[in-house]
């Protein structure tokens, strides 16, 4: 089964990027996919026209694409796909924003892009991961942008803002005015698939996912992609190297989530360096794995299971954009162990079990690959199914709380519910 067969199910349409002029400084040459004085952008063409190519997202401001290899090339910090809040490019000019307060890593960002630092600083963690024989991607390099000019901003609600109150040209007269030079980046880098883990979770909040599956086998499925998951932390953590979480007001933000995983039916891999470092804090990694068990996991009740298997009792996670995950208060005192009430709290279960075998014992739970690609594929096709019910963007990624929320309050006819098992029992190999 083809990676592309996946994200087609996943993401749904492609989208459009661009190529500007620039400069690329690379590792591996071979793996890039442009002339070395081009560099991809997610943006606006107000006047100018440019060449472009169609690819798949990946996350907000990345692009995959088929590469080398059996590889997927990764171009990321590349610009907004759609929406006012895209970089405008006009007359060799790149217009974006600079954000000095935002909820995102050290809180002052490029909007869509990088600084030239926080990329070099990605690829040299992938690097040293790489050497050490982590699960992480290939390196591949960054690539310079040119004639990159910002306005300030303090963070997201004060951007949206103007822009919803701005007129293009009015916006187009701001810059050419009042706008400063910056130096701007992005990153490249070689996978072998760009399927999230957090995705695929998805797929089993579908209401007749029992229909569609054997639920023994997606329980051990979610037990050896939870215990994958977990080995590949384990092997950072003895290596001494955090995934990335870093303090944040009064808890937290990470970089060890479910969406920060990729899966194949060989196995998963970890992505997303910009906030790794090395650290012997037996504490911060445990805290990474109830991250790993709880951020971005739409499993239901995938907080208070994490909690309680991990003794956590206290809010640790920052709110972050996009995704923003708390923790509830718990007493130390209450059960410890995770009762599971539906279908799809078992799974729920399943997936903690895998992940706590593969970071405790160092052990991956075995599934037959032919069950692994049916899974995949069948789960794939069932997220797509689910946001279809719920009324969600197709493609859209990271809606923990979006799909909670509804599946609380939304109900479905019978009517519905046959169609939607019918178009998911339908997906086959090669008729995505």
């Amino acid at each position: 089964m083809s990676v592309e067969t996946l994200l087609s199910l996943l993401r749904g349409r492609k989208v459009i990027f661009h190529l500007v002029r620039g400069s690329a400084s690379l590792v591996n040459p071979s793996l890039y996919h442009f002339k070395a004085d081009e560099v991809p952008i997610q943006c606006i063409t107000a006047q100018d026209s440019l060449p472009s190519a169609e690819a798949y997202t990946s996350g907000h401001r990345s692009i995959v694409q088929p590469s080398a290899k059996s590889l997927w090339f990764k171009a990321k910090a590349i610009g907004i796909p759609t929406g006012e809040s895209r970089p405008i490019y006009v007359g060799g000019r790149i217009y974006s924003y600079r954000l000095f307060d935002a909820s995102i890593g050290s809180g002052r960002l490029i909007w869509g892009l990088s600084a030239v630092d926080e990329a070099e600083n990605e690829i040299s963690r992938i690097i040293e991961a790489q050497e050490i024989g982590l699960p992480v991607p290939k390196p591949i390099g960054i690539g310079l942008y040119e004639n990159v000019f910002v306005i300030d901003f303090k963070n997201r609600i004060e951007l949206f803002k103007m822009l919803q109150s701005t007129p293009r040209d009015v916006l187009l007269k701001r810059f050419k005015e009042s706008s400063r030079s910056v130096e701007a980046a992005c990153m490249f880098m070689a996978q072998p698939t760009d399927v999230r883990v957090d995705e695929i979770l998805y797929g089993f909040l579908h209401p007749r996912i029992h229909k569609v599956l054997d639920a023994r086998d997606c329980k051990d499925f979610l037990r050896w992609l939870g215990s994958s998951c977990g080995l590949n932390l384990k092997l950072h953590h003895d290596a001494n190297f955090l995934h990335g979480t870093i303090p944040k007001h009064a808890g937290f933000m990470t970089n060890s989530h479910t969406a920060n995983h990729l899966v194949d039916e060989k196995g998963t891999y970890t992505t997303d360096y910009h906030m790794a470092y090395r650290s012997r804090d037996n504490d911060r990694k445990r805290i990474e794995c109830y991250y790993l068990a709880s951020v971005m996991n739409p499993l239901p009740r995938a907080i208070e299971a994490a909690m309680k298997a991990f003794r956590q009792q206290r809010p640790l996670v920052f709110e972050m954009p996009f995704e923003a995950t708390s923790s509830p208060l718990t007493s130390y005192w209450e059960s410890r162990l995770f009762r599971p009430e539906s279908l799809q709290e078992e799974f729920t279960a399943a997936f903690l079990d895998g992940l706590q075998q593969g970071y405790n014992r160092q052990k991956i739970m075995h599934v037959e690959t032919k069950i692994r690609r049916e899974i995949l594929l069948k789960a794939a096709a069932s997220k797509k199914e689910l946001f279809r019910l719920l009324g969600l963007p197709e493609g859209m990624q990271r809606g923990v709380k979006q799909v909670a929320s509804l599946i609380r309050t939304r109900r479905f006819s019978e009517e519905e519910l046959s169609a939607s098992l019918k178009r998911i029992e339908e997906v086959k190999v090669g008729n995505v």
